[in-house]
């Protein structure tokens, strides 16, 4: 016996699992096996076995249960068995394995991540998102692999709660010196496009963007991760807020602070793929439903305040190709000509006072975020512009503001909410109220309704 497990030991070692199996088949039909080589052959068949394959690693269940009443206190015995039923995809059986496991041996390093798999792999299955058919699937692969390159990678999601989106990475190629990242599942959903843009079919849109060849991809510190962090926010955007993403919509970062510490970029506009063929801005589905590449173009604070007070043309006007073709976070800023207002409470001092739902940017004037003012006047209007989706209808004035004040555009800019709630969080009670909504400061404070013109 010591011979057979010095033998079983070595082969273990060498990975020769079927090594193992062969010899420990071949003595069960003779001599049969004791409880500690019926779990070494389970074992082997575990490690030899491919993520779902059904023969070893159901071999390996069978093994494992004619042995159940020894294991019922073997941390192994239970860690094996649920490894078996992991790599079945049967995380709902493998959860309590791998729980008694670790609670068996508490020193065991490897049962606390199955742990965690498991239970993120059952949330997922619970989820039930919406994906692409499969004949749009290849379609929409099949298209990206044709217009954008190769992709060698992908950023698979492991929790997807409405829809399953992966980010594909098409790395730098002699031809296309930089990597194009895309979403992949965002058109799964049809998107509330407004009526009068129906007939654009308008409704699917996957997003992409480009990075320098030595972008580091993987690196999860936030200085290279949030490009990949806003296609994930940009792709539920649309879900989130019942609304729809295209061509020269903004996004802002909440309360307009930069995207990392090493650089000031702080907003994303989409704009078509410039630098790519003119058929790679869209997919024919099978069906004749059709999607829309966009690609996300980081901004300035500057530039965003920009293209809200003219048109997302004339601040794409002002970029050359090359700033557009991919995504540098020291670029020159070209608004940056434009006056630079000193805010009384500096970015870096916003603090988070408030969550809302839809819409979350308002205008408020200089009173306020120059000058220090509280706001003495607000109103909520119904904005007009279908395209503004940033636009809550909220306006904040100071209250003192004269007609040849409010006459120069450049005394108003656009904000988060929570950013106006740091300079008067008075507000925050407010800000659910209906739209054709006016709220006048009293004398001792406190907002009263105001009839709303």
């Amino acid at each position: 016996m010591n011979d057979l497990s010095e033998r079983l030991k070595q082969w273990h070692q060498e990975e020769e699992h079927q090594n193992i199996i062969d010899c420990l088949e071949e003595r069960s039909k003779t001599q049969g096996l004791d409880y500690t080589l019926t779990c070494l052959l389970a074992r082997a068949y575990n490690n030899l076995a491919q993520n779902g394959d059904e023969e070893r690693l159901g071999r390996a269940i069978e093994l494992l249960l004619s042995v159940e009443e020894q294991g019922r206190d073997d941390p192994l015995w239970h860690y094996r068995l649920g490894y078996a039923y992991f790599y079945l995809d049967q995380e709902e059986k493998a959860l309590p394995c791998f729980e008694r496991a670790a609670q068996l041996d508490p020193e065991d390093e490897d049962a606390p991540i199955f742990i965690q798999q498991c239970k993120e792999y059952i949330a997922a299955k619970e989820c039930q998102p919406k994906m692409y058919a499969q004949e749009d699937w290849d379609a929409v692969e099949a298209h990206m692999e044709r217009y954008f390159g190769h992709c060698d990678n992908v950023f698979h999601e492991i929790m997807s709660p409405d829809i399953h989106v992966d980010i594909y990475i098409m790395p730098p190629t002699p031809e296309r010196n930089y990597y194009v990242l895309s979403t992949f599942g965002m058109g799964a959903h049809r998107m509330n496009v407004p009526t009068e843009l129906a007939d654009r079919k308008l409704e699917r849109a996957e997003i992409i963007v480009t990075l320098p060849p030595d972008w580091k991809i993987s690196e999860p510190d936030e200085a290279w991760y949030w490009p990949i962090r806003w296609l994930k926010i940009l792709a539920r955007l649309p879900i989130n807020e019942d609304s729809w993403l295209g061509w020269g919509h903004t996004i802002s970062n909440p309360d307009d602070a930069p995207f990392a510490p090493n650089t000031k970029l702080c907003s994303v506009i989409l704009t078509q793929p410039g630098a790519f063929d003119e058929e790679a801005v869209c997919c024919v589905l099978p069906g004749g439903d059709e999607v829309n590449f966009y690609q996300m173009i980081p901004l300035y604070f500057e530039e965003t305040q920009f293209k809200l007070s003219h048109d997302s043309e004339t601040l794409l006007s002002r970029f050359s190709a090359q700033l557009l073709e991919v995504v540098d976070p020291n670029r020159p800023n070209v608004c940056a000509e434009l006056a630079q207002k000193l805010h009384a409470i500096p970015v870096e001092q916003i603090k988070h006072l408030y969550d809302g739902e839809g819409p979350q940017g308002c205008v408020a004037t200089d009173r306020i975020v120059v000058d220090g003012a509280p706001v003495g006047y607000c109103c909520r209007e119904k904005p007009e512009d279908s395209g503004k989706d940033w636009d809550s209808g909220w306006r904040f004035f100071a209250g003192d503001e004269s007609e040849d004040y409010m006459s120069d555009p450049d005394h108003c800019a656009v904000y988060a909410l929570n950013t106006i709630c740091n300079y008067d969080p008075d507000i925050i009670p407010l800000l659910d109220s209906e739209t054709g909504t006016a709220w006048q400061r009293g004398e001792d404070g406190i907002f009263y309704p105001e009839l709303y013109e």
